[in-house]
């Protein structure tokens, strides 16, 4: 199928719909709390929980909905995940020039500073990063793991 016809179908959800990518976050977070996970589900990876099924769907009879369902999902998620990946990219702050300027002085004069200096306690929003990471590698885990049972890989 064309990607005109595949943009048409896409469109046409949308309106019929709303938004694709948030109502894959609104899932996502049902999902989660349903799941009783700590963190949610990221829309992207409901969207190829959706190509899942769609392949799995396959399995029975042809259907071209069924395929073209599953290319506008995976292309869907694709343009989510990149769009996260962007926002991500663009959180990650540079020092300021006061702490440029602290790390230069240190490393130039090599000062001793004491060794028994209390570590710093990582803030709850480092945490919250931290337990959303582990969430996203579980369920990337499982992604691979149920590719494999579909594709029945060893």
């Amino acid at each position: 199928m064309s990607n005109e016809k595949l943009k048409q179908i896409r469109q046409e959800k949308e309106l019929e719909y709303g938004s694709f990518s948030a109502n894959m976050n609104y899932i996502g977070k049902a999902w989660s709390a349903l799941l009783g996970l700590e963190t949610d589900i990221p829309g992207h990876m409901v969207a190829n929980m959706y190509v899942a099924a769609k392949l799995i769907r396959t399995n029975q009879k042809f259907k071209q909905d069924t395929y073209d369902d599953a290319a506008n999902y995976l292309y869907q998620a694709e343009l989510m995940q990149k769009v996260d990946l962007e926002r991500h990219q663009m959180e990650i702050k540079l020092p300021d020039a006061n702490t440029r300027m602290h790390d230069a002085l240190r490393s130039e004069h090599k000062t001793n500073y004491p060794k028994d200096e209390p570590e710093l306690e990582p803030d709850e929003e480092e945490l919250a990063l931290a337990r959303r990471r582990e969430a996203i590698k579980r369920v990337e885990a499982n992604r691979i793991a149920a590719t494999k049972a579909i594709y029945d890989v060893k």
